[in-house]
């Protein structure tokens, strides 16, 4: 889901608002549009050690638990990929950049 504001001067609202927040002075505009979810899905390898794998899930994914990455880890190390979490599409190249970008092997497909 993508929330985007756009904010109006002296109360004059765009047309097609789906909810209208007033603050003193301002009236916000949210749209709510409704996006496909996606898989970030953590693959497994054999060279990256476990514990390291734990620590990246909890950095790049936010209140990911350690209980959380240990799960996806081993499910990624015993069947060969695990699904890390599942969100909007720009959310998920953001998580599998991160994931990449941290020695990880990561993709995303449409849930």
């Amino acid at each position: 889901m993508t929330v985007r504001s756009i904010p109006t001067l002296h109360g004059v609202a765009a047309p097609s608002a789906s909810s209208t927040e007033t603050k003193p002075g301002i009236e916000i505009e949210r749209r709510v549009t409704e996006e496909p979810p996606y898989k970030v899905i953590l693959h497994n390898d054999d060279f990256t050690p476990m514990e390291h794998v734990v620590a990246v899930l909890q950095k790049v994914i936010p209140r990911m638990s350690v209980k959380r990455a240990v799960d996806i880890m081993m499910e990624a190390h015993t069947k060969g990929k695990a699904v890390a979490t599942k969100c909007h599409k720009e959310l998920a190249e953001l998580y599998q950049d991160g994931l990449n970008n941290e020695g990880l092997i990561a993709s995303i497909e449409p849930d």
